[in-house]
């Protein structure tokens, strides 16, 4: 009987989570080879919950039509299926401009995404959003760059 409660409250949990409207946000475009990938300090911002545990931080770097995000070593979120990350210019993916920067490669640890910026565009947030459940994760403000 236990193992049916949990299976009935896990499908009553991803029911309700999916009512959220998933983001159209276009993926990024792709770097191509040769291209002068930024160098600098660029802006951070500490990522928050805002369904799921997480710790650590960002950068973010945006020159020429190019951007940079770095998440720190000590990144980490909780354990769920397929974590999105997204840069815009609010903390909702399916508002603003967003761009749907990449699949996290890790669910801890130090990781970098390169890729091309729309022009004239000034973003202010990362979210992690988990696209297979339809929820966001995390948030993390920046300074608005380019």
């Amino acid at each position: 009987m236990p193992r049916y409660r949990k299976a009935v409250s896990l499908v009553a949990l991803l029911a309700a989570c999916s009512s959220a409207t998933p983001p159209t946000a276009p993926d990024a475009m792709a770097v191509l080879p040769g291209t002068q990938i930024p160098i600098g300090m660029g802006v951070n911002g500490r990522f928050v919950r805002t369904r799921y545990d997480v710790t650590g931080t960002a950068t973010v770097l945006i020159e020429n039509g190019v951007g940079v995000i770095e998440l720190s070593p000590d990144f980490s979120i909780a354990q769920t299926p397929g974590p999105f990350l997204y840069l815009n210019t609010t903390n909702n993916p399916n508002t603003g401009q967003p761009i749907r920067i990449a699949n996290l490669r890790g669910k801890s640890g130090a990781q970098r995404f390169t890729f091309v910026v729309p022009a004239g565009v000034r973003y202010s947030w990362l979210i992690i959003w988990c696209d297979p459940v339809n929820v966001p994760m995390a948030e993390a403000a920046i300074t608005p760059v380019p």
